[in-house]
């Protein structure tokens, strides 16, 4: 038998490109996470939080794909199940938040020994990762995105390999510049008082994202 190829046009690629940049760049609970890590922990680190959450979506991605995505989102159970672990992630994001250190930039890093930073970064890494984990809306995404654009005449695994290979990419990319960006205003304007609001505020939106998630599970 003659092996398939991949049959997508590069208009199906484009447009499946630009409703990925969309989704990736619309802000959600792993932007919030990421431009929290990046003030905090400075540029040095932050690459960690776009470097989990792509690991988080490149795991998701991989369970839709294979069709582990679809059981998931059939069983109710399992479904609200996520979805509440989701929700109490982001509750424990906002009490961590609240609860805070007040800290300037200058001083964030310098606060930690090295085993200590060590251990933050390990922590920001698998959180973010976990953050996407635990969000069944991926799978939901992913389950209705992906048929659209798969040519059933060409090979299934190349052609999802590629989207999900897109997916991954654009998601790293677009945290990346959201990460860098906020560190490198925060070396300008991060004053104690700023950590303050940023902690608060952060704990708040984490609470928001929450109880939204709660409130369309009832």
């Amino acid at each position: 038998l003659a092996t398939k190829e991949i049959k997508m046009s590069a208009s199906s690629l484009g447009l499946f490109f630009i409703v990925v940049f969309i989704t990736c760049v619309t802000p959600g609970a792993g932007v919030l996470y990421t431009l929290k890590n990046a003030i905090n922990y400075g540029k040095n680190n932050a690459f960690l939080s776009p470097t989990g959450n792509a690991i988080g979506v490149l795991f998701m991605s991989i369970l839709a794909a294979s069709g582990l995505g679809a059981v998931i989102h059939e069983s109710s159970v399992m479904f609200y199940g996520l979805q509440l672990c989701g929700c109490l992630l982001l509750f424990w994001f906002g009490w961590k938040s609240w609860t805070a250190p007040v800290i300037s930039l200058s001083s964030s890093i310098k606060s930690f020994n090295p085993k200590e930073l060590k251990q933050e970064r390990i922590h920001i890494l698998t959180s973010a990762a976990l953050l996407q984990v635990t969000n069944p809306m991926c799978i939901v995404f992913l389950l209705s995105l992906f048929p659209q654009f798969i040519d059933p005449k060409g090979s299934y695994v190349q052609q999802v390999s590629l989207m999900i290979a897109m997916f991954v990419i654009t998601c790293w990319f677009v945290h990346i510049a959201y990460s860098y960006s906020a560190a490198a205003a925060a070396d300008r304007w991060m004053t104690k008082s700023f950590s303050f609001w940023l902690n608060k505020i952060s704990a708040f939106l984490f609470w928001l994202i929450s109880v939204s998630i709660l409130v369309k599970m009832f």
